[in-house]
């Protein structure tokens, strides 16, 4: 609308070429021509204006220079403003845009509120640059913009001429790079291969510098201490002692001391003989120990002490306070017998008896 009255005004207001007042028109199919020139130019010049006042107000396309060297980086920028109940399609590029400008990167869309209006402007910026020298046209970009009453409208940039300048060479000076080479920041990456080396260079010389010291004073590289292991019939005596110390039974705690003291013998019989009793019944145990104590004395006991427990754990049944006492004997005689039957367990015999004694004398 405003164009049309733009034009209409320049009509009302045009003069004839010269002052005769000369309105006639010469026809003919290859004469056919207006006498009213500067009327002519002032419509054109009104059409030219109204067409960029309308796209400068609504999209557009700038770069911060036209002119730049080749391989150099420039900034585009699109700009354009809608209003909110616009839906705007943005325009998407790959990482060219024709096949003569490159983008290198670019940021986000961003919408700041024209001031005084209720207008929106859009606007994204992106770093180009083209390898290819000469003129080159930036074409115009389009913005699909549907309005709320649905109409679609293609809104297009003014094309741009760039113009990619060579780098100039002097061809008296030596070969060189357009640019230096870029220096990457070292990283721990970089000196880790460096580092592993050097610990490593490192230990092997501590290793080869004990090997030495310790082959002249005749001594292992390395001294690894073990502590030594308790034997059987000493660890099972020990686990007595505590039992009898705590005072389950004369506590009123029957199954309880039954269950700690044939835990104990369990404990044992698997350690000294390889016998699986923690997995076995009483009537289990009795058949795999019977070849293998040889006193008919320690069966029996053996046989009492199960069958007491069984009472106690099972039947609920209340053994008496001497059948408690001497279950604990019989327990500390089978151990103490059945570590007497293996020779190397006599050596130990005397020492073991007395780091019980020793124990027993600390827990009381």
């Amino acid at each position: 609308m405003i164009m049309l009255n733009l034009c209409w005004v320049c009509l009302k207001h045009a003069k004839p070429a010269d002052n005769r007042q000369t309105k006639t028109m010469l026809t003919g199919l290859n004469n056919r021509k207006l006498i009213y020139p500067n009327a002519a130019i002032k419509l054109l010049s009104a059409i030219l204006i109204c067409t960029l006042w309308a796209t400068a107000l609504a999209q557009k396309a700038t770069v911060d220079t036209t002119i730049f060297s080749i391989g150099k980086q420039v900034h585009l920028t699109l700009v354009l403003e809608t209003t909110e109940t616009d839906h705007v399609q943005w325009p998407q590029f790959g990482d060219t845009i024709t096949r003569n400008i490159e983008i290198i990167s670019r940021d986000k869309t961003d919408t700041t509120i024209v001031e005084s209006t209720n207008k929106l402007r859009l606007h994204q910026s992106y770093t180009i640059t083209s390898f290819d020298t000469g003129y080159i046209i930036l074409p115009p970009i389009v913005f699909k913009v549907t309005d709320q009453s649905g109409q679609v409208s293609d809104l297009a940039t003014e094309p741009v001429l760039l113009n990619v300048q060579k780098v100039p060479v002097d061809l008296k000076k030596d070969i060189r790079d357009i640019k230096p080479l870029l220096e990457a920041p070292y990283t721990l990456a970089d000196f880790l291969p460096w580092i592993l080396l050097l610990l490593t260079i490192s230990l092997a010389g501590v290793l080869v510098w004990f090997y030495i010291r310790n082959r002249k004073k005749k001594k292992p590289l390395l001294r690894i201490s073990l502590k030594p292991q308790v034997p059987p019939h000493v660890e099972a005596l020990q686990q007595l002692a505590q039992l009898k110390l705590e005072k389950v039974w004369e506590s009123g705690h029957i199954k309880e001391y039954y269950t700690r003291l044939t835990d104990v013998l369990r404990s044992y019989f698997e350690k000294r003989y390889g016998v699986q009793a923690a997995e076995m019944t009483s009537d289990e145990i009795m058949e795999a120990m019977l070849p293998l104590l040889v006193e008919p004395e320690l069966t029996s006991a053996l046989k009492q002490i199960l069958t007491l427990a069984d009472l106690a754990k099972f039947a609920k049944g209340q053994p008496i306070g001497h059948e408690n006492a001497l279950s604990m004997e019989k327990a500390e005689t089978i151990i103490r017998n059945t570590a007497a039957v293996n020779k190397p367990a006599v050596v130990e015999k005397n020492s073991s008896e007395n780091d019980i004694e020793s124990s027993t004398q600390k827990l009381q």
